[in-house]
């Protein structure tokens, strides 16, 4: 766990990290503006160890320039480059717990949760999941409609991200008071799957697992050996509902990655949004997910101060950015006319 000490009374500071491992000065690049008459701070540092960035976004052009310097980092020698970028808006500063799939809160991985859940809505709503094909199709629906998954919601446009971090869902206990956040994801290419991928048909059906906890520390390495255990055994009869054929070499690290997955594009509102989804394994056993960088994926954290979120508002309203173009249904419109039309930005969702 690091510890940052930064010193703010300077144009250019030293910041001291702390870790297990080593503490070394870093250079932390110092730019501000003058936004409705007080001193908003944007601070971008810059960490050997990961690469990592961090920045408050006060107006659209703060979200641009620090996305530039995001994909000018990423370049390769010649020009090509080696992750591929996914954003997720957040309207809460959730901290350390930031883009956390929901299965991971509330108790959801504990004991037979999970597999209890994705059965209970299968058999309440059965015609919802007659045209799914696989698992990870019925995740997506689940996801979709509100329901805990591991599956986390991303997308390749990063104006979608800013607009949900502004957003107040008109059913949330939020407040335009909070700091929001915005998560960029930076994703090896190796790391990313359309829908009907095996790796993603691996991963998925964890979700239905249930036969014993899938510990990795006593499942053999051997690929024969792991493929011919009662644990894996069992993970492939769930496999097999969904692809008869699917031969028993389920290699056993797959199943400790977060996979980027591209659904398909079965629905307005992942189309408009240009959607995506992590897709989570696990890590040492089925009741923990996997880690982020264990899987090459960096998580970097855009800070919105709440005291910006008035003048973001209205140059996403310029850009066209409003909820009946992301949300292209009948929620999306009546909410438009209930909290946006003929109202002053500033009176947005009444809170």
């Amino acid at each position: 766990m690091r510890n940052f000490h930064a010193f703010s009374d300077e144009k250019v500071m030293t910041m001291v990290i702390s870790s297990s491992f080593s503490t070394q000065k870093v250079k932390l690049c110092l730019q501000t503006r003058l936004f409705e008459k007080k001193r908003l701070t944007m601070y971008v540092f810059f960490y050997n160890c990961s690469m990592e960035y961090y920045a408050n976004i006060c107006s659209v052009s703060d979200y641009i320039a620090t996305l530039k310097r995001l994909r000018n980092e990423n370049l390769c020698s010649d020009g090509i480059e080696q992750n591929v970028f996914y954003y997720r808006g957040e309207s809460h500063d959730y901290g350390t717990t930031a883009g956390q799939p929901g299965i991971n809160r509330g108790g959801g991985l504990e004991g037979d949760n999970e597999s209890e859940l994705f059965r209970e809505c299968e058999r309440r709503l059965p015609d919802e999941f007659a045209t799914c094909g696989s698992t990870f199709e019925k995740l997506v629906k689940m996801q979709h409609y509100g329901a805990r998954t591991r599956l986390l919601d991303i997308s390749l446009d990063p104006l979608q991200a800013l607009f949900f971090a502004l957003y107040i869902d008109p059913t949330d206990k939020g407040s335009r008071n909070d700091d929001a956040v915005v998560l960029v994801y930076r994703i090896p290419k190796k790391q990313i799957c359309n829908w009907h991928s095996d790796k993603v048909s691996v991963v998925a059906n964890i979700s239905v697992y249930n036969y014993d906890d899938l510990r990795m520390d006593v499942l053999p390495d051997d690929i024969n050996a792991f493929n011919a255990s009662d644990s894996i055994h069992h993970l492939l009869h769930e496999i097999r509902a969904e692809k008869p054929h699917f031969r028993d070499e389920i290699v056993k690290e797959h199943l400790s990655q977060v996979y980027c997955v591209h659904p398909l594009l079965a629905n307005p509102r992942i189309r408009s949004q240009q959607g995506a989804f992590l897709l989570y394994g696990i890590n040492g056993d089925r009741h923990h997910l996997a880690d982020l960088e264990l899987s090459g994926i960096q998580k970097i954290a855009l800070k919105i101060p709440h005291e910006a979120k008035t003048e973001l508002m209205q140059e996403m309203w310029l850009l066209g950015r409003t909820i009946d173009n992301i949300y292209p249904d009948w929620r999306g419109v009546s909410d438009f006319f209930n909290s946006f039309w003929k109202k002053d930005i500033r009176n947005y969702y009444g809170r």
